[in-house]
């Protein structure tokens, strides 16, 4: 079976985007700058977030699995990002509540109606929004420019 990014576990929304690894001069990979450039990319993506979405705010050394790191939260929903061969994935998932039936479904709708404002975030950004289109029998999954 195939293997492709993680997201979130209930992800209600969840949008795709390619990462870049950086080349030194002879073409070797360079681990040292992509460590530097995804950690740019993540801190670039929570500042932009929480300019147009202030409810939202950092997490520090969370994790929804071993892949998902929580990067934003706020009283509805989490934030996550993953990747694996330059795929990045950007996923919305409502936090568990089990005092409150109707959380659940604030946050479903609330992870809804961001999903515009996180495509506007990874535009502005320069970053290339993915839409998946199917996925093989052996797991692979197809893309194309949203």
């Amino acid at each position: 079976m195939g293997r492709s990014v993680n997201y979130l576990d209930n992800a209600e929304v969840v949008l795709y985007f390619p990462f870049e690894n950086e080349y030194n001069e002879e073409g070797e990979f360079d681990e040292f700058l992509s460590q530097m450039n995804w950690d740019d990319t993540v801190r670039n993506l929570q500042c932009e977030i929480r300019a147009k979405l202030p409810s939202y705010y950092d997490v520090k050394d969370e994790w929804d699995n071993r892949e998902t790191r929580i990067i934003l939260k706020n009283s509805l929903c989490v934030i996550g990002i993953s990747e694996y061969c330059g795929l990045v994935s950007l996923s919305v998932a409502p936090r568990n509540n089990d005092y409150d039936a109707w959380h659940e479904s604030f946050a479903v709708r609330h992870a809804n109606q961001i999903k515009g404002t996180l495509e506007k975030v990874l535009n502005d950004l320069g970053l290339t929004n993915l839409r998946k289109i199917g996925t093989a029998s052996n797991g692979e999954a197809f893309f194309q420019k949203a």
